[in-house]
């Protein structure tokens, strides 16, 4: 990777996950959906988080590192609203490292996608598994010796977390097809990289 390319990589990086950190302040603010429950030593809440949308525009066009870093860089402001505000250092620490794992997974799936018209669907729902996966491992593992709540209680909040989430990534998969059907938004982003790395 060259001097120019690097920046130019790091400048989308910034942008891409500063626009998923406003998105998902703005999301949790007008659409809470479970508020601030009291569990002993935590709070846990439910809220619409849209923040992975820049996280696959990042994929999409600069490749699954690129992804994975905007991913995890753009889920700071979750990982304080449901991790470090509520006193949960497990989702805290936990919120970036899945959404870059999302992130990750994305630049792999939508690189083997032929036409994103028609994929993009499928295509985020696939890239948010690992996510998920590491999301039920901490509730269900880590997250009860860390605050004492029952295993069934947090394994019925990842649940939840899951179901929500994949709903997100249907909304964002639609909102994908058209953003990369629009051939000015293409050239807006293929302007940072080029798409092989």
């Amino acid at each position: 990777m060259t001097k120019k390319t690097g920046s130019k990589n790091l400048m989308f990086i910034a942008i891409m996950a500063a626009l998923g950190n406003v998105l998902s302040f703005i999301t949790m603010q007008l659409s809470p959906i479970v508020p601030n429950i009291p569990l002993g030593p935590i709070n846990v809440s439910l809220a619409l988080d849209i923040s992975h949308l820049t996280t696959f525009i990042a994929a999409i066009y600069g490749g699954p590192i690129i992804g994975a870093l905007t991913g995890a860089v753009g889920g700071m402001v979750a990982a304080f609203e449901f991790g470090f505000s509520q006193g949960n250092i497990v989702t805290g620490i936990g919120l970036p490292l899945g959404k870059a794992l999302t992130g990750l997974t994305a630049g792999y799936v939508f690189n083997r996608v032929k036409d994103l018209r028609y994929t993009n669907i499928l295509a985020a729902v696939v890239s948010y598994i690992p996510e998920a996966i590491l999301t039920y491992v901490l509730f269900k593992y880590l997250l009860p010796p860390a605050t004492g709540i029952p295993v069934g209680i947090a394994v019925a909040i990842a649940v939840q977390i899951i179901v929500k989430a994949l709903l997100e990534m249907i909304i964002l998969g639609a909102l994908l097809i058209w953003l990369t059907g629009n051939l000015g938004f293409r050239s807006f982003a293929e302007a940072f990289f080029e798409k092989s790395q």
